[in-house]
């Protein structure tokens, strides 16, 4: 006898495969499917909209935190919410009078 689940030779009174210890189905086993995987509802919620947060965009001023958001992003598939955090971290490192005033305007509203 062959299973049907994974093709391999067996014999005709096992109940069970041996290999891929699935239940043989001659009416006796109700075949039991494995449920389909979840996946996290955020994660994909997070990944399926390439939308700019505009607070992201605001840290992005801070030229390290720019550059950070934007490979995270661009990486993560969103090209378009990355490469905005990306281009504003680069121009806040290239004018650094931005960048300070955005962090002392930062550490006031976390302090």
């Amino acid at each position: 006898m062959t299973c049907p689940h994974c093709a391999a030779s067996i014999s005709e009174t096992e109940e069970r495969c041996p290999y891929c210890d699935s239940y043989i189905d001659r009416g006796r086993h109700p075949r039991v499917e494995p449920p389909p995987p979840q996946q996290n509802r955020n994660l994909v919620r997070s990944l399926g909209e390439d939308k700019v947060n505009p607070l992201l965009v605001a840290l992005s001023l801070i030229p390290m935190l720019g550059i950070i958001l934007g490979a995270i992003f661009m990486s993560g598939g969103n090209p378009k919410s990355g490469k905005t955090y990306l281009i504003t971290g680069l121009v806040a490192f290239a004018c650094p009078f931005i960048s300070v005033m955005a962090t002392m305007i930062f550490s006031a509203i976390h302090a």
